[in-house]
């Protein structure tokens, strides 16, 4: 049996569950409607939006891979899926497997209609329900409590 201290408190329970509801539906929310209205699903969007906003729309393999903190294998998996629907292309980034991600004309055209609905599904489900007071908290609360090195201990202390 554990230390009393390492089981959750019914409050802080609650905050958690709370949370997890709360984010669960925003993006499952933002989720179902980029996929009804653009036909991307996130982890394509994910990709091609970073593609989109990279300088001559093109990213090395792993840059991309470490920008969504994906492994190798997913992201290479999901590079064939988008390369074969012509969204972007795959080049030999000189020797070894090195690869240059760039996204074609069609991954352009895809994510340019994304960004919209994505915009719209996120000020729709997570910023409408907030009031500028919340939305001024909740952005203090994330930058201070986002991660700089994969963990928060000062956060988890207090």
């Amino acid at each position: 049996m554990g230390h009393p201290d390492s089981c959750l408190s019914p409050h802080e329970r609650d905050l958690w569950r709370g949370f997890l509801a709360w984010s669960e539906h925003v993006t499952a929310s933002v989720a179902r409607a980029l996929t009804e209205q653009s036909g991307l699903s996130v982890p394509e969007f994910e990709i091609l939006v970073r593609l989109w906003e990279a300088p001559g729309h093109s990213l090395g393999q792993q840059t991309l891979g470490d920008s969504l903190s994906w492994t190798a294998s997913r992201l290479s998996h999901q590079l064939s899926r988008m390369d074969k629907r012509a969204l972007l292309s795959r080049e030999s980034a000189g020797s070894g497997r090195y690869m240059t991600i760039r996204l074609t004309p069609a991954g352009a055209e895809a994510a340019r209609r994304a960004l919209h609905v994505h915009a719209e599904a996120v000020r729709a489900f997570f910023l409408a329900p907030l009031g500028d007071t919340q939305r001024g908290t909740l952005a203090a609360l994330l930058a201070s409590a986002t991660p700089t090195d994969g963990h928060t201990a000062q956060s988890a202390r207090q």
